[in-house]
């Protein structure tokens, strides 16, 4: 391998850090040049730095000649940047920003060289063979999927330069997924629906879903009667409750929520039935803690009834809007008495808790057993659009007027 001035050799410099410099030189001295830089002759007896800019300035003022593998003065610049590219991707310690990064510049200066081949045909091309994804990953020796999520992390870096904080390239993919499906999500959210949105339907939701389309709403959030409420018989589940989550199902769009407010024992019901319409369920549920709750009639060994379960399942694999994990306990106070107009009535800053965390400005939000009407209320406060259906007369007379207050709604 020959040896060449480190003076005669020109470069631009690099960005790398003093740490990462240091590092190199360390590791050079104590074990040895393991890779040689890769430089082009020049007429005028210097050489071009080709590639190993790192190796060369960490060993700047240490070594007055390094080991070097010299090509020919008259390699294009394309061959050059190919070679170049080729060597930094053989080095096994590449992290994994810097190896997406290279193999999208090896692709794009395929396509530049052969034009760009779309479903095995070029599409604009010099040469008639045109040049693809799948040309790329061949030559790589990956498979069309890992190359193609390499593509996605490196266009991801090209917007946010962030991600290379990220330690590990499994984690950066999850989160660019992550980030493409919200985008999406966003911008469905606006699209027309194929029915009238911001109604409160009277009759029985299993009578009413399927006349709905299926892949309408972003989310169903919903507190169903439950199957032991001794108080009023009216408000307790009969053999058609269940059955009107089978409809939910259809009427979800892929990538959606559904939230059911209920019971400790219900949740168990529901938690395993669920699952046999194609819903996917967390396995524990969301606590909303009733602060400020005086319960009575306990036994001295018994604590405080001041929770609610709220089951968290899902039509696919849809995100949270928040980027950041949320607590599994939600802090709201409960309705008093004298203030509510149905006997299950929850805050409103719950049920907007819950819209905020699933949907996006416009989204769709559908709520079968709509009671106190107070989820389409949040709804109308965040922008989101609404279908709600409730099967009491009295209730959905009540829902009317509260959302008349909050300007005008659909009856039906």
């Amino acid at each position: 391998m020959p040896q060449v001035n480190i003076d005669l050799i020109n470069h631009k410099g690099t960005e790398a850090s003093k740490e990462v410099i240091d590092e190199i030189r360390e590791s050079i001295l104590s074990q040895g040049q393991h890779h040689p830089l890769l430089v082009k002759a020049t007429s005028d007896g210097r050489f071009n730095l080709i590639a190993g800019e790192k190796r060369l300035a960490a060993l700047k003022g240490i070594q007055t000649e390094i080991d070097c593998k010299v090509y020919p003065s008259h390699l294009t610049d394309n061959e050059i940047f190919e070679i170049s590219l080729h060597e930094n991707l053989k080095r096994w310690n590449l992290p994994w920003y810097e190896q997406v990064t290279e193999r999208a510049k090896l692709h794009a200066l395929r396509v530049k060289i052969h034009g760009e081949k779309v479903n095995g045909r070029p599409k604009i091309s010099t040469k008639p063979q045109g040049w693809s994804q799948a040309d790329t990953a061949r030559e790589l020796n990956l498979s069309i999927g890992q190359f193609s999520e390499d593509l996605m992390l490196a266009n991801a870096l090209q917007t946010n330069p962030s991600l290379a904080k990220v330690k590990d390239k499994t984690t950066a993919l999850k989160l660019v997924k992550q980030q493409a499906k919200r985008e999406i999500a966003m911008t469905e959210a606006l699209m027309p629906a194929e029915i009238e949105m911001d109604q409160i339907l009277l009759g029985d939701s299993l009578s009413i879903l399927p006349n709905l389309p299926p892949n309408t709403f972003d989310a169903c959030i919903t507190d169903p009667p439950w199957t032991e409420y001794a108080r009023d018989a009216e408000l307790t589940a009969d053999d058609s409750t269940m059955a009107v989550f089978k409809e939910v199902y259809r009427v979800l769009k892929a990538d959606s929520f559904l939230y059911l407010i209920c019971s400790t024992t219900d949740f168990f019901t529901y938690h395993k039935l669920l699952p046999t319409f194609g819903f996917r369920v967390q396995a524990y549920p969301i606590i909303w803690h009733k602060t400020g709750t005086i319960t009575h009639g306990r036994r001295p060994f018994e604590y405080a009834r001041d929770y609610e379960p709220i089951l968290v399942a899902s039509k696919g694999s849809p995100v949270l809007v928040p980027t950041t994990e949320q607590s599994a306990i939600l802090r709201f106070e409960s309705m008093h008495y004298t203030r509510m107009i149905h006997p299950h009535e929850k805050p409103i800053e719950l049920l907007e808790r819950l819209i905020r965390d699933c949907t996006w400005d416009g989204g769709k939000v559908l709520e079968p057993f709509a009671g106190s009407g107070v989820t389409l209320e949040a709804c109308k406060k965040l922008g989101r659009q609404f279908i709600g259906i409730e099967r009491d007369q009295d209730f959905y007379k009540n829902i009317v007027k509260r959302l008349e207050k909050n300007g005008k709604s659909k009856t039906g």
